[in-house]
């Protein structure tokens, strides 16, 4: 896949959702605020990576690349959480972590080509599909038209002035898609 900018800030977004469900019952259910913390710690730190970072880095993302990307956002994550004092253990926040991405990665790969059908051809964009120019605006070719030049019988036989013959005329299509004209009326 070759992401866009804004394409990794949707999808960056989207698949968070999960684990930020996850962090919201965690969060309620202990009481500590810390598992919601750094959810909100590691989207932040996607957008800046993915908007000042991975654009200028990455021209083109195989799928081995995503977790090698995952440790070098586990380390500086695991990092920030520690400077800011979110509220986790760090085992707790790298187990929460580890979850976490796995959710995600889950619901990039299983949920979003569901969700979107065309958001891998969007550049992981979601936005709606239609016409770059609409086909009503399309431009349409001149054809020029030579003038008669009277070439020999070869040339006459193949152009496309002359009329066809009336015994092929009154013949019903071949495909069956259009019908034959009627027969002359007798005076």
């Amino acid at each position: 896949m070759c992401p866009t900018v804004l394409g990794r800030l949707h999808t960056r977004v989207a698949i968070l959702i999960g684990p930020a469900i996850l962090g919201l019952i965690l969060s309620l259910v202990t009481g500590n605020e810390g598992y919601i913390v750094l959810i909100g710690v590691y989207l932040l730190l996607g957008v800046a990576l993915d908007t000042g970072f991975y654009p200028f880095i990455i021209k083109w993302q195989p799928p081995w690349l995503t977790g090698i990307l995952a440790i070098g956002e586990f380390v500086i994550l695991y990092v920030l959480a520690q400077v800011l004092e979110v509220g986790l253990e760090p085992v707790t926040a790298a187990w929460f972590f580890w979850v976490s991405w796995v959710i995600a990665v889950w619901t990039r790969i299983v949920i979003l080509p569901i969700v979107s059908l065309s958001w891998i051809e969007n550049g992981g964009e979601f936005r709606p599909t239609r016409w770059s120019i609409p086909p009503e605006q399309e431009s349409l070719p001149i054809v020029a038209v030579a003038e008669e030049t009277g070439g020999g019988r070869l040339v006459r036989e193949f152009s496309t002035i002359n009329q066809l013959p009336q015994e092929l005329r009154n013949l019903p299509s071949p495909s069956g898609v259009h019908r034959a004209p009627p027969p002359p009326a007798a005076r």
